[in-house]
């Protein structure tokens, strides 16, 4: 009896497909779309993926780098996207019109536009643009939103400024003085014009309104369906920022890896813009925002006429949840 035994175990270890331990998941193949080309301004995204934060949650995530936002938008919608980095005005203009999307972890705590000038023209308040010519990209998207709710806050009606549609040419256009300032985003833009043409003032949107900027966006569907994968993505990125700003420089050498096509002679100017869009993530409460800084932002929206119908708190709610949020070391 002892034998056979013997002769069965080696046999059943023999089998093919049969090993004495369990074999290891195949690990779930993610899409992660982002609404802008391969940057050192998505170091945290790097970060994660080369130290191997989402393979820890069991994912295998590929980014997905598009200049197209509204195009991710959609495909959220109808869950042929399940996760992507979305500006928070577009979540509520989404759910103005009916897509379901859910905006589950805030990345850009501080809003990153503001308001560029030559430094010469001391234009440094809110209160001094009026009587001003101010370029913009266009009565469009976060740029704008932010402009009207900086306004706003500083009771400075918009006709008291010339609003000059320039695209997105704002450092040729302060440089050659086609406009006496222009909303920017000010991670790189008033670094372009330093870098060209001479020293510049920032009023930054942030110091004035606390607006919700970028984050990782799912569906309601995701949510519902696989609650765990929406907490491994929340906590992978979570520790790619954290990550970041604890040691900027090992995170800029990692991006090298992931923004193939930089050329050496831009490694100073990209780790000045790497160094600038950390203020832009700090936050006491990582991934966490509040009730009154969406209705603040929806406010602005409505003031600058890019929502298209009225959203009541019960979906203003829904548009956002802090469920997944880690508590990181150091938070209280």
């Amino acid at each position: 009896m002892r034998n056979l035994l013997l002769v069965v175990l080696v046999a059943v270890l023999g089998l093919p497909g049969v090993t004495s331990q369990a074999q290891e998941p195949e690990p779930r193949e993610v899409t992660l779309f982002v609404s802008y080309i391969p940057s050192v301004q998505f170091a945290p995204l790097y970060v994660a993926l080369e130290r191997g934060y989402f393979a820890d949650e069991g994912l295998a995530v590929e980014v997905e780098h598009s200049f197209n936002e509204a195009d991710g938008v959609d495909r959220l919608a109808v869950n042929d996207l399940q996760f992507g980095i979305i500006s928070g005005e577009q979540v509520l203009v989404g759910r103005a019109v009916g897509k379901p999307l859910v905006y589950v972890y805030e990345w850009f705590h501080n809003f990153p536009v503001g308001i560029v000038a030559p430094e010469a023209a001391n234009i440094t308040t809110p209160e001094d643009l009026r009587g001003l010519t101010l370029g913009i990209p266009g009565p469009f998207g976060a740029s704008f939103m932010g402009l009207q709710a900086l306004l706003a806050e500083s009771e400075i009606d918009p006709l008291e400024l010339r609003l000059e549609s320039i695209g997105f040419t704002a450092p040729e256009a302060v440089c050659t003085g086609l406009v006496d300032a222009a909303v920017v985003y000010i991670s790189n833009e008033p670094l372009t014009i330093e870098q060209n043409c001479f020293s510049v003032s920032l009023i930054a949107i942030s110091d004035y309104v606390e607006l919700i900027s970028n984050g990782l966006v799912t569906n309601e569907t995701t949510l519902e369906n696989e609650p765990d994968l929406v907490a491994g993505m929340v906590r992978a990125i979570q520790r790619g920022v954290l990550d970041t700003l604890a040691d900027a420089d090992a995170a800029f050498e990692i991006s090298l890896e992931y923004v193939p096509d930089l050329p050496e002679s831009e490694y100073a100017t990209q780790r000045q813009v790497l160094e600038n869009s950390l203020a832009l993530w700090t936050s006491e409460q990582p991934g966490m925002t509040t009730l009154e800084r969406w209705q603040r932002t929806l406010e602005a929206l409505e003031a600058a006429d890019l929502i298209l119908a009225e959203l009541s708190e019960d979906d203003l709610e829904s548009a956002f949840t802090n469920v997944f949020i880690p508590v990181a070391e150091g938070s209280e």
